[in-house]
């Protein structure tokens, strides 16, 4: 296997950094969403929709057509541009001068963002050989990891400091020099079937519509992708809320339970699948199927926790597992289609992360916090905890944490759903890899 070359080291960290911001301008909202619930009295469904939702309608919504057009169009001049939009709209949002205006900058966001991944993952495909993309993209997305850490450390000593408009300027500004830069130093790699035209839409449909393991795949990192987006958008607001950490405090705890934790899992993950499951291609199901049945237990444990510490250490593991093979599972559902198809399946898969993790999963873990907290406080929740002119109490921060950690530990039983999704996955993909790559030969 051969090295590294300078120039596919400058790719890697280029696309890594272009990555880390790509996630800090996502996850800010986390960071100073507790802030701005305060300062619009909202709920937490309300949160969530601003904080998931309505990025992952347009995330998802416009990640499929822009795929479609990096079949066809210089797919660097693309991610440029798409940088370049995110992170104008990030900044924005620190001009919002009510919950609406927020909303629609968040929209503007995921419209940017959208067209990161797909293009990304397409010319890694072609731009390195199938053994070493896993390791690849998983370096790459290391850049979410680093990208959670600066956002959470740098957004929550800035928000704290000097307030969270300001931390949306600081997340979105260096997106738009990386943006230049991208375009002025990487150039578009020779497209691999490049004499084909790119499938019409319904081909690509049809096409991942008979993998069962890509269907498996995709399911299975929505479940996966509900249970961590839900967790990192309401992870600050629960340590807030339960055990009365500041602002830069609860980032602190954040960095090291998901920024960490996520770096480490990713390298180790991809390095483990380019390593045994080349040779086995069941593993790349088993392998995640594995991890999950780990993360489940230690998710729950530690939401169940009332010392922060313990619960930093026991989200530590699990965010390492559910996280460990999720950039090895992007790379290998691009196996399982054409050379054409590869930008279309990956918004594809996108999406169904996208649609389930931050569209339902942070609504749905905010309504039933929402709920929850009801339950604990009493029928006049709203009135007294909630709004511009609610008054709020301990009483009401108690039940707000209570109502959150018990949401928590609901969402949590989605894995479930994902160990069962992986099994299907590991039982089909063996044979459509090998199908899939003898038509290609």
């Amino acid at each position: 296997m051969k090295s590294f070359l300078p120039r596919d080291w400058w790719f890697i960290g280029l696309l890594g950094t272009i990555y880390a911001f790509n996630f800090i301008d996502r996850m800010i909202i986390a960071v100073v969403g507790e802030p701005i619930r305060q300062e619009f009295g909202l709920s937490d469904f309300q949160l969530g929709i601003m904080g998931g939702a309505a990025f992952a309608l347009f995330y998802g919504g416009i990640g499929i057509p822009l795929a479609r057009l990096a079949e066809r169009v210089n797919r660097i001049g693309l991610v440029a541009t798409a940088t370049a939009l995110w992170s104008a709209m990030t900044i924005l949002s620190g001009a919002a001068g009510s919950y609406v205006q927020l909303l629609l900058a968040r929209m503007g966001v995921g419209v940017g963002e959208a067209g990161f991944t797909p293009p990304v993952v397409s010319l890694i495909a072609d731009r390195f050989p199938p053994e070493r993309r896993a390791t690849v993209f998983s370096m790459i997305a290391v850049g979410v990891s680093v990208g959670g850490a600066i956002g959470v450390l740098g957004g929550g000593w800035i928000a704290q400091v000097y307030g969270w408009r300001w931390a949306f300027v600081a997340a979105g500004a260096p997106g738009l020099l990386l943006a230049l830069l991208l375009w002025l130093t990487i150039s578009e790699p020779v497209r691999l079937n490049a004499d084909k035209a790119a499938p019409p839409f319904g081909a690509v449909i049809r096409r991942v519509r008979k993998s069962r393991a890509f269907v498996a795949f995709t399911f299975g990192s929505g479940m996966v992708a509900l249970v961590g987006f839900g967790l990192n958008l309401f992870l600050i607001p629960l340590l807030v809320r339960r055990f009365d950490f500041d602002l830069a405090e609860a980032a602190l705890t954040f960095a090291f339970t998901f920024s960490a934790a996520t770096a480490l899992g990713g390298v180790v993950g991809g390095l483990i699948a380019d390593r045994f499951a080349a040779r086995n291609h069941r593993l790349y199901g088993y392998f995640p199927m594995a991890a999950t049945m780990v993360a489940m237990p230690l998710f729950l444990a530690a939401i169940y926790q009332d010392d922060w510490q313990a619960m930093a250490v026991l989200l530590f593991g699990s965010t390492f597992c559910l996280y460990a093979f999720l950039p090895t599972i992007m790379t290998v559902t691009q196996r399982l289609v054409e050379p054409r198809m590869r930008a279309t399946a990956a918004a594809i898969h996108a999406f169904g992360q996208t649609a389930f993790g931050l569209g339902l999963g942070s609504a749905f873990l905010g309504y039933m916090s929402d709920v929850l907290a009801t339950a604990r406080f009493g029928a006049t929740y709203a009135q007294e905890c909630l709004g511009t002119d609610a008054s709020g109490s301990v009483l009401c921060s108690e039940a707000a944490g209570t109502g959150l950690q018990q949401a928590l530990l609901l969402l949590g039983l989605f894995l479930q759903l994902a160990i069962g999704c992986y099994w299907l996955a590991a039982r089909s993909i063996g044979g459509e890899i090998t199908e899939m790559e003898d038509g290609a030969t």
